[in-house]
C-alpha cells in the first residue's frame, strides 16, 4: 500500500505497548485504569470489527469489546495472560479475546453494556466504519489483521503529520503525505512541485524526506507492538502482506 516500507537505519524505540499491559498490572489503580483506558482508545476497533465479523449483532459487539478490556483490567487476568514475554502485542490482544469469548459464551453472562467500561465506544462510529469494510475479507481474523495493519499505518501518519506541524510545515506536509501511497513512476512531480510551490528536482528531495521520515515514524509505532528492535522487520513485512491481499 504505501512505497518502499522497508526497514532502513537504526530508530530510536521508545517504550512499547507492553508497557501499558504491564502497567495495568500494578498497584496503582489510577495508573491501572489510565494504562488500560490507553490500550482501549488505541486497539478497540481492530478488535470490534473481528467480533462483529463472527456474526454478534452491532450491540453485542459493543458489550463483548467493552467487557473485554474490562476483564483485562482485573489485576489477575493481566498477570495471566501479559507479559513482556507474551511476543507481539497483535497476536495477544487477538488470541486474548478469543479465550475470553469462549469462556463468555460458556458462562452466558454478558455485561450490560455501559457499566463499568473503562473507555467511551461511540457505537455509531463503530458501526459506520464496520459497514465500509470489504467483504472479501473473509474471516474475523483477516479482517482484524488488516484493520490492525491500517490503524498502524494512521497511527504513523498521524505521528509523522505531528512531527512537521511542530515543524512548522504543515501546509508542505498537506501536500506530501497523500503522495506516499504512490509509487515513483505515479507521483505527478510537476503537479506536487506546483503545489509545494518549489521545482521538480527540489519536490522530488522532499517527497525522498518524507517517505524516510515516514518509515522512521512507522518502525516506531510498530515497535511498541513488539518485543524490540529484531521483531520490527518482521512485523513490517507480516503487515505489509495482509494489506497486499
Amino acid at each position: 500500500m504505501f512505497h518502499d516500507l522497508s526497514v532502513g537505519g537504526k530508530a530510536s524505540f521508545p517504550e512499547t505497548r507492553w508497557s501499558l499491559v504491564l502497567a495495568a498490572s500494578g498497584d496503582d489503580v489510577t495508573r491501572r485504569r489510565e494504562a488500560m483506558a490507553e490500550l482501549c482508545r488505541q486497539y478497540w476497533y481492530p478488535l470490534y470489527a473481528y467480533v462483529r465479523r463472527r456474526g454478534s449483532s452491532p450491540e453485542d459487539a459493543q458489550d463483548i469489546t467493552q467487557g473485554f478490556f474490562e476483564h483485562l483490567l482485573e489485576r489477575q487476568v493481566i498477570e495471566r495472560l501479559g507479559g513482556a514475554d507474551k511476543g507481539k502485542l497483535r497476536s495477544y490482544l487477538l488470541t486474548a479475546i478469543q479465550n475470553w469469548m469462549t469462556k463468555q459464551y460458556r458462562k452466558n453472562s454478558a455485561q450490560k453494556r455501559g457499566g463499568g467500561t473503562v473507555f467511551s465506544m461511540d457505537s455509531l462510529t463503530a458501526e459506520e466504519r464496520y459497514k465500509l469494510e470489504p467483504t472479501h475479507v473473509d474471516t474475523p481474523e483477516r479482517l482484524y489483521e488488516r484493520r490492525w495493519a491500517l490503524m498502524v499505518l494512521d497511527q504513523a501518519i498521524a505521528r509523522l503529520r505531528a512531527d512537521y506541524e511542530s515543524a512548522g510545515k504543515g501546509e508542505l506536509a498537506a501536500v506530501l503525505i497523500p503522495m506516499l501511497s504512490r509509487g515513483e513512476a505515479k507521483v505527478p512531480m510537476a503537479q506536487l512541485a506546483a503545489q509545494a510551490e518549489v521545482t521538480e528536482g527540489h519536490a522530488r528531495v522532499l517527497l525522498y524526506r518524507i517517505r524516510k521520515h515516514f518509515r522512521s515514524a512507522l518502525c516506531e509505532v510498530i515497535s511498541q507492538t513488539v518485543n524490540g528492535e529484531a521483531e520490527v522487520a518482521e512485523e513490517l513485512r507480516h503487515l505489509q502482506a495482509i494489506l497486499m491481499k
